[in-house]
């Protein structure tokens, strides 16, 4: 295929209310939309929504990244292949040919380091121009026998106990099985009284999941666990800071719950370590799951080599957004559908945090499922995402 127009847009997407996390308050996120157009006319979509605090690059290191290796790829040939896509990201000097792929990383044109947020648009939108080229949804790119819908959770972000209540009854009225509340960053007796409140709103039967952001120390979290336990957990997100993979594999030996790393994939390190049977971490795994972050990663190909990874270590994992837009989302729902195991439900039913969601869409959830669309690529058009 030829690239023959691309095109960079600015993206803000405004929360309808900030959403506090261990980290931080967020009241909007921005970044970028990537467009490429072949010889044919098809358009490639991808997202670029970087979080620096989890990782990726800046905002605007991101954007000069992408006007650069944009203006590389303009007019190149490519290979018809994922392999090509691979050969493209490449950590090389750009414009060198090797095989069918063309190399558009530059160290002298873009700025230094990890640049996860810019890999992730680049190859989405790369990957949804090689998923229409051969008509297919994007899903079958990655898994030969992908699922055709993914299970999701909701996230609850009320503030009091009463709020937080009365929001997990509404997300299981609309058919949600798996609820996902944010916890740290305050007292552990509020933290109680919140979780306490949605189990006694929702009954035994909901699954609840906490997500601390690596917000507790792991004295800390072998409290919180200890109570929080009581209220019968599904899992909890990194309860410890991401750096110490000891401490995260002390939590999950004596927690009640199974424990997920996070923010802990950020560091090319400490995923290193993960993905390896570590004398230090008692030779197994450290945790129960991984939770892949597209955007973290720096896309769908990175995470499903973690996924499988993962996985023949005996870990399971599943697909969350970074508070994405519709884009990336489409991404993600199509990476979930290719894990290896769709067991635990995917954190990608976030657009109604936002202000101004697109109201036409086909990645909206239904009964706490969202259904992939059989269309080619991601089964976007430019006027669905704005």
């Amino acid at each position: 295929m030829r690239i023959a127009q691309t095109s960079l847009t600015p993206l803000r997407l405004d929360l309808v209310q900030p959403l506090k996390t261990s980290r931080s308050t967020y009241a909007a996120r921005e970044g970028f939309l990537v467009r490429l157009v072949d010889e044919a006319g098809r358009v490639g979509l991808g997202e670029a929504m970087p979080l620096p605090e989890f990782g990726t690059e800046s905002l605007a290191d991101c954007g000069a990244t992408l006007e650069g290796w944009l203006s590389a790829l303009h007019g190149q040939f490519l290979g018809d292949s994922v392999r090509a896509i691979e050969d493209t990201l490449s950590p090389f000097p750009p414009a060198v040919a090797r095989g069918d792929g063309v190399r558009i990383r530059s160290r002298q044109t873009t700025p230094e380091g990890p640049m996860p947020a810019s890999e992730h648009a680049l190859e989405l939108a790369l990957l949804d121009l090689l998923a229409q080229r051969q008509g297919v949804p994007l899903c079958w790119l990655l898994a030969e026998e992908a699922r055709t819908e993914v299970a999701v959770n909701a996230l609850l972000g009320a503030g009091s106990p009463e709020a937080l209540a009365d929001e997990a009854r509404k997300a299981v009225a609309e058919g949600y099985g798996t609820l996902k509340l944010k916890v740290a960053g305050r007292p552990l007796e509020e933290d109680e009284q919140r979780v306490k409140a949605v189990r006694e709103a929702v009954g035994p039967d909901v699954k609840l999941r906490l997500d601390a952001n690596g917000g507790w120390s792991e004295p800390e979290a072998k409290r919180a666990l200890d109570k929080l336990g009581w209220y019968g957990l599904e899992l909890v997100e990194q309860p410890t800071p991401p750096e110490d993979l000891a401490a995260l594999w002390r939590v999950q030996r004596r927690s009640p719950c199974m424990v997920a790393a996070d923010e802990s994939l950020g560091s090319p390190e400490a995923l290193r370590a993960l993905l390896a049977v570590d004398p230090l971490l008692g030779g197994g795994p450290a945790v129960g799951a991984v939770v892949l972050k597209p955007m973290v990663l720096g896309g769908l190909l990175p995470c499903l080599v973690v996924a499988m990874r993962a996985a023949r270590l005996g870990m399971q994992s599943y697909v969350t957004s970074s508070l994405d837009g519709v884009v990336a989302r489409a991404g993600a729902t199509h990476l979930a559908a290719a894990l290896p195991s769709g067991a635990l439900a995917s954190g990608l039913a976030v657009g109604r945090l936002f202000a101004h969601e697109p109201a036409t869409h086909p990645y909206r959830p239904l009964h706490g499922h969202i259904r992939l669309p059989q269309a080619p690529g991601l089964g976007l058009s430019p006027e669905m995402v704005g």
